[in-house]
């Protein structure tokens, strides 16, 4: 039979869709309302869940998550010593623990607009309002066991999609946590294998989302360029072109994208010569060089360029040597 708890507050049994097993499961639950924590346990420890750390702050909880890797992680809003958006987001951009995609459920307390649209942003997979249900706990962990959402990839987040956005690029999370509540075994470097995959995914959708980035940069550069002279906004837009070439560069490698490092390279040359320019208008052959370069770069980014040989010789067509 699946396991059955009894729901406190309408007085009938709450049945899990499937039978699951969890006395595997690794549990961090983190909240500062005795009450709301103390329920909660009580309803894990009614289905099955044995493995559950508990937290009342943050800075404690920093080391279960760096340790110990846990399969979930159930955790409130208001802390003495921070935000939890702040904590999830550092698990999120992985500056906090080695997984990234942990499921997360955040239990809401009287919450305010700012408080959700903050919460949201942060990246957690769900959100319960409190005070936590038997049957609304147990629903968000069925999701999170059989139904995980896929991940979006921005600049500034990474997270589950939410409604109405654009799931044709999104990644698949890694998911252990499925593993274990069907009864089987999620080896450390099963987990590990598929986490590293799953940031290689990461960094190669935001180096797709730094094509267009380039672009729209260079596009109000050509314009700044347009002048007597090169102003010190435009060699302050130059410089941050460089920069953002250079950053791309360095998380080329080991990506699919790694010819593309070539082309940044040239953008980066072009910048350098332009910027050298000093008391008089821009080189006009340097600076029609930069939207063909960065027309480049986002052909590469979309497949249009398939290796380092096909970058450099575009690179060399458009005048550029790059030794």
């Amino acid at each position: 039979m699946p396991p059955q708890t009894w729901h406190a507050r309408w007085g009938r049994p709450v049945t899990m869709v499937k039978k699951y097993t969890f006395d595997q499961v690794d549990v961090l639950l983190v909240d500062t309302d005795l009450n709301a924590r103390q329920g909660v346990r009580t309803i894990l420890a009614n289905n099955g869940f044995t493995g559950v750390t508990l937290g009342t702050d943050l800075q404690r909880v920093k080391t279960p998550i760096t340790q110990h890797m846990p399969d979930i992680m159930l955790c409130g809003t208001e802390f003495p010593d921070g935000k939890i958006t702040d904590l999830l987001r550092d698990i999120r951009h992985n500056r906090i623990g080695n997984n990234p995609f942990m499921p997360v459920i955040v239990f809401l307390d009287e919450p305010t607009p700012e408080l959700v649209a903050d919460v949201l942003s942060a990246g957690p997979d769900d959100v319960v309002m409190k005070p936590v249900s038997t049957r609304a706990l147990l629903d968000r962990l069925g999701q999170q066991i059989h139904k995980r959402k896929p991940y979006i990839v921005t600049d500034d987040c990474v997270g589950p999609a939410r409604k109405g956005d654009d799931t044709s690029r999104a990644i698949v999370p890694p998911n252990p946590l499925h593993a274990k509540a069907n009864g089987g075994k999620a080896s450390f470097h099963e987990v590990e294998r598929g986490i590293q995959d799953a940031l290689s995914a990461v960094n190669d959708r935001r180096l797709e989302n730094t094509g267009p980035e380039i672009a729209a940069l260079v596009g109000r550069l050509v314009l700044m360029l347009d002048k007597p002279t090169v102003t010190e906004a435009a060699k302050g837009g130059l410089q941050m072109l460089i920069e953002m070439n250079q950053d791309v560069i360095n998380r080329l490698e080991g990506s699919r994208y790694v010819h593309v490092s070539e082309l940044c390279r040239a953008m980066i040359i072009v910048c350098e010569r332009i910027k050298k320019d000093t008391g008089g208008p821009a080189d006009k052959t340097q600076v029609r060089l930069l939207k063909p370069l960065s027309q480049s770069i986002q052909a590469g980014f979309s497949g249009g360029i398939a290796n380092a040989q096909a970058a450099r010789a575009i690179a060399q067509k458009i005048g550029i040597d790059l030794g």
